[in-house]
């Protein structure tokens, strides 16, 4: 595809809702690449869960690179389909007339390099999704519309240099991962919160000291204080896991769902000083927590795929 133009061919139609597709490597979904008015288009912008075309419907998966670069002509609202994984390389870079709120949808894994720059007229809160691993370099920069709070989900690994550099207006900002993600770096710098909205960052209960510890502290180019939220609660650790007495005496009592695919089972002082821990935990698990000091502490779930849930538990 040609910024702006329409290309057909046996891989790439148009829709009768004006978008342009491609079909992916799978021949069962698709890409979408663009508008056929190109940067004429007007309006607000849906990217659809699925779309039909010659008696097949496909899912819509990818937003490609460059779909929508310098569309400038859309003055309303952008929705994202819930079944698109990858947001490309500049899919919206410079569409500075989209506006409203920026809702991505759970099903997004990866956010690309300059996917939003400059996309400064949406407004609000914005979260990364829990299924979100990574964030590319320059990804949100210039979008100084938001004006909410910005929450990154408990998944992600990577955040690139300068994804969030002058978003200037965000009042809060929350990481819900339990390890630092890391922080791309570029001649030496990483810039990924330079000139960011607020100063101030919240994590996960037991996790303040290994932001700390991290590049995430950084008074020029990153947060100058770190906070911890021993209040959360990750919602998808409570549909894995049961966990009882909650306070406890003796033991803690684990129970993990069919689904969960369990590593480990980690229980950690609120400075992050590992001080139990049950590898290959079975569906059901018990911690001896007799001999721990009364006060707070973090049960920590490991997956087979990576990811970690966590819950907050008080011993009495």
């Amino acid at each position: 595809m040609i910024c702006g133009m329409a290309v057909v061919n046996a891989q790439t139609f148009a829709a009768a809702d004006s978008l342009i597709y491609s079909v992916n490597e799978d021949n069962i979904s698709v890409t979408v690449i663009g508008h056929v008015k190109g940067t004429e288009a007007t309006g607000s912008l849906v990217i659809p869960n699925t779309v039909s075309y010659n008696e097949h419907n496909y899912p819509v998966t990818k937003i490609g690179r460059y779909a929508f670069r310098k569309h400038t002509g859309f003055h309303g609202t952008l929705t994202i389909g819930d079944n698109v994984k990858e947001i490309g390389y500049g899919a919206f870079c410079f569409c500075d007339s989209l506006s409203g709120n920026l809702v991505i949808p759970n099903s997004v894994v990866k956010i690309g390099d300059y996917a939003f720059v400059d996309c400064d007229r949406f407004t609000g809160d914005l979260t990364i999704p829990n299924s979100v691993d990574t964030i590319g370099r320059l990804a949100f920069e210039q979008c100084d519309g938001f004006n909410g709070t910005l929450t990154i989900g408990s998944s992600v690994t990577y955040i690139g240099e300068s994804a969030f550099q002058a978003c200037e207006y965000f009042q809060e900002a929350i990481c819900l991962a339990i390890e630092p993600p890391t922080l791309g770096v570029y001649n030496g710098h990483q810039f990924t919160f330079y000139r960011f909205g607020c100063s101030s960052l919240i994590v996960p209960c037991g996790s303040k000291e290994a932001y700390e510890n991290s590049a995430w502290l950084n008074s020029e180019e990153g947060f100058s204080t770190i906070m911890q939220d021993c209040d959360y609660i990750d919602e998808t650790c409570e549909n894995l896991m049961s966990v009882h007495p909650n306070p406890a005496k003796d033991n803690i009592y684990i129970e993990l769902s069919p689904d969960a695919d369990c590593q480990s089972v980690e229980l950690y002082t609120l400075d992050g000083r590992l001080v139990e821990t049950c590898l290959g935990a079975s569906q059901q698990t018990t911690i001896n927590v007799e001999n721990l000091n009364a006060g707070v502490y973090i049960l920590k779930l490991r997956m087979a795929d990576g990811k970690e849930f966590a819950e907050r538990i008080v011993k009495e």
